[in-house]
């Protein structure tokens, strides 16, 4: 495993990354064995270590990052570049929501401990994932909110509720996906408002995040382990840090899905519908 502890202090000094020529491996074609090899890998390595780790109750931030840069380091195992930028605007903001489009189960291991280089991180789940094999162990060790998905008031509700919590009692930043479940593509129109409901209650800033998962698709038979497209670098662009009031709130969710629009348009690789 390369150093993480090294990773972090430069990606908290600089807020970006960008894979060095030397720690990409040789470029890798998409097939069935390359996204075999990938899942087993990084997914199930991740998964595996961080459940075992929960059980025994040493899952802490540390291992969660060791678990979610494992990802990028199985990613540019196979020729991909792994690229993040903007990161450097969170330091010394405090709290803020994080909202996020949601691609694949990529960002679900490996963006929140990017976050965590800048503080706590608390995190809107399917609670459905609670009751997986080893990664229901892992997020129930961290702050989840968990959300059905069904019952869009109650999951309002508790966002709102728990999230709040988190910010005021933990310090702690939310993380969440308005998009609701993960697309391979953009919607403008299916971005809701939630994360900024939820930054104008707690009275903390909105931020926009635009990633790029297309590398790891949504798979045929189980959503969670998909095709592998090594020719799709994986990116995450830290957008602007927005005050948020009931004044200018309709303005700042147009700013977050302008954002993540725009970056995903500028790297053409992913649909966006506007």
């Amino acid at each position: 495993m390369r150093n993480v502890e090294a990773f972090i202090k430069q990606f908290q000094e600089t807020g970006s990354y960008r894979t060095p020529p030397e720690a990409l491996g040789k470029p890798r074609k998409a097939g069935v064995m390359t996204s075999l090899a990938f899942n087993l890998r990084a997914l199930g390595g991740s998964m595996l270590r961080g459940g075992w780790l929960a059980r025994r109750g040493t899952f802490d931030n540390v291992r969660w990052q060791e678990c979610g840069f494992h990802l990028f380091w199985e990613t540019e195992r196979l020729g991909t570049e792994v690229i993040l930028e903007g990161f450097d605007q969170l330091k010394g903001v405090g709290p803020v929501v994080v909202v996020s489009n949601h691609m694949s189960l990529y960002e679900t291991f490996a963006f929140p401990p990017l976050l965590l280089a800048y503080g706590e991180v608390a995190i809107v789940l399917k609670s459905s994932l609670l009751g997986m094999p080893w990664v229901g162990k892992t997020f129930a060790s961290r702050k989840a909110i968990p959300v059905g998905r069904t019952d869009p008031r109650a999951d309002l509700k508790a966002v709102l509720e728990q999230g709040e919590r988190f910010i005021r009692e933990d310090k702690a930043s939310v993380l969440l996906y308005p998009q609701g479940t993960r697309q391979p593509y953009f919607d403008c129109h299916h971005f809701n408002t939630l994360g900024v409901k939820l930054a104008q209650n707690a009275g903390v800033p909105v931020v926009p995040v635009a990633g790029q998962t297309a590398f790891l698709g949504v798979g045929k038979y189980t959503k969670d382990f998909g095709p592998v497209n090594p020719e799709i670098p994986v990116r995450f662009a830290c957008g602007p840090v927005i005050p948020v009031t009931r004044a200018n709130a309709k303005e700042a969710q147009a700013q977050c899905v302008d954002f993540i629009a725009s970056k995903l348009e500028a790297w053409g690789k992913v649909e966006v519908r506007r």
